[in-house]
């Protein structure tokens, strides 16, 4: 082997334990302002639809994941007043993106839901813009 090649073996070797050694980040430890930049970021996956069994069924898992960073999410289905409530799931500052609810969707009628509106309140007090996410049966999942 040539002095070289080896230095560099040596090199990635020393990168990847100092990786290992550093601490695991998770949502708990990342400021408020980082986690509602991430949920801005994402706002296209807030909410899921998907067809399934007859159904219609709307998915929050997204939100779920980041709840440390929420204080409140709600939603408005068809036009109506944005006023219900989804109820996330409490914080474990411990394993804050672990999504442990059994029932992350909405269940309604195949097809009886063409939009839902939603807002989130963010930790630190602040609302996000209204996001509206309409149902498109080609996209949904399956």
């Amino acid at each position: 082997m040539k002095p070289g090649n080896l230095m560099n073996r040596i090199a990635i070797l020393v990168f990847i334990a100092s990786m290992l050694s550093l601490p695991v980040t998770n949502a708990q430890s990342l400021p408020p302002e980082q986690i509602k930049s991430i949920l801005n970021v994402t706002k296209g996956s807030w909410v899921a639809f998907r067809d399934y069994d007859g159904k219609q069924l709307i998915y929050f898992t997204h939100l779920e994941a980041w709840k440390c960073g929420l204080i409140r999410v709600q939603y408005g289905i068809n036009d109506a007043p944005i006023n219900k409530d989804w109820l996330l799931d409490p914080c474990n500052s411990k394993t804050p993106n672990r999504i442990q609810k059994d029932n992350l969707y909405l269940t309604f009628a195949a097809g009886s839901v063409l939009t839902i509106d939603i807002i989130l309140t963010f930790d630190d007090g602040t609302e996000s813009e209204s996001k509206r996410f309409s149902y498109a049966p080609e996209t949904a999942l399956k």
